[in-house]
């Protein structure tokens, strides 16, 4: 169905992609990082994908997968700490799942993830030098920066918004920023987000409700896109899109009883040295994530469709995408969204 949707859209490029994911060691810290790009070796424009709380950096599969389809490199990150392993945390399994994401998303936390991103990416450069085909086919001078969630308030700081003292030391200039269910504190003012200088898409819905009950109303979601001021943004809002649908994992149904995830943390002994522990999450347990209903496949095209048409637009410069986005997406949403 969503398929189906898509052939009335705006349709881009469609490559065949190859992908891997893997866990690094940055430091002592372990850090998830998986890879989605066209499989010719051309130099590609990049996406970094930040995953929202809880989610591995395999996560908004559905998202990802069509941004590489569309000819693209996504490079998706996520610290151990802000990963599956936090359910594995004291407050996670005592169910105190507010104060566990008051400590994510503070700006201390924020602060970590930005480091742990610019060293990641030092890292891509390094592996590309030493002839990694595939890292070395990133075009570094078009980049665009996305996030989910918690993922959206780093990749939002990346590209300029944010305290005073919140320093993002990364050393790229977004050509598009993508904030998917995107984050503002309770009292945030708008010249926080007005700082961003690159276009911004922001995507929520009236049904985007935080499970971690730290997001405690959708106009904190609605202030980020309301507040940016850079010419080429986009605002879209959803009829019903749940938060499970915007974060664009396990879309299709399938099977959750039984099933596990394998997490991994960081056992650090007195020496200093450090090796990894897997242990078993059963998928669900101690999560705040409930099941939901199988997605609306309208919601689902609308976001996939129009990403694609503005990340086109911004980042390949590509008139058809611009033409779509301002006179015929507004139309071909329907009752599904609202695209300002």
């Amino acid at each position: 169905m969503v398929n189906k949707d898509l052939t009335t859209a705006y349709l881009p490029a469609h490559n065949e992609v190859s992908s891997w994911d893997d866990t690094w060691q940055i430091g002592r810290q372990s850090v998830n990082v998986a890879w989605l790009a066209p499989v010719n070796h051309e130099r590609l424009p990049l996406i970094i994908y930040l995953p929202g709380l809880g989610e591995s950096a395999t996560a908004g599969e559905q998202w990802r997968t069509a941004w590489a389809q569309a000819g693209y490199a996504v490079l998706s990150v996520q610290g151990q700490a802000y990963g599956p392993a936090l359910y594995l945390t004291g407050q996670a399994q005592a169910g105190v799942f507010r104060e566990l994401a008051a400590d994510r998303y503070s700006n201390a936390s924020l602060r970590d993830r930005l480091s742990t991103l610019q060293k990641v990416l030092s890292e891509v450069r390094a592996r590309a030098a030493k002839g990694e085909a595939q890292l070395a086919s990133i075009d570094w001078s078009q980049v665009a920066v996305a996030g989910f969630d918690l993922g959206a308030q780093t990749a939002a700081a990346v590209a300029g918004a944010g305290q005073a003292d919140v320093a993002t030391g990364i050393d790229i200039e977004p050509k598009a920023v993508l904030l998917i269910s995107p984050f503002a504190e309770i009292q945030a003012k708008p010249e926080v987000f007005a700082r961003i200088a690159s276009p911004v898409l922001t995507i929520t819905s009236q049904d985007d409700e935080d499970p971690f009950n730290w997001v405690s109303s959708n106009q904190q979601r609605e202030l980020v896109g309301a507040s940016v001021t850079a010419a080429g943004s986009h605002r879209l809002r959803l009829s019903r899109a749940t938060y499970k649908t915007l974060s664009g994992s396990d879309l299709v149904p399938i099977p959750t009883e039984g099933k596990e995830l394998k997490v991994s943390e960081d056992d650090h002994t007195p020496g200093g040295k450090s090796h990894a522990k897997t242990k078993l999450l059963r998928s669900g347990a101690h999560s705040p994530v409930g099941a939901e209903p199988v997605p609306d496949p309208k919601q689902v095209a609308s976001i996939q469709a129009v990403s694609q048409a503005f990340l086109d637009s911004r980042v390949k410069h590509n008139p058809a995408a611009s033409d779509w986005l301002q006179k015929t997406a507004p139309g071909w949403l329907g009752t599904a969204g609202w695209l300002q």
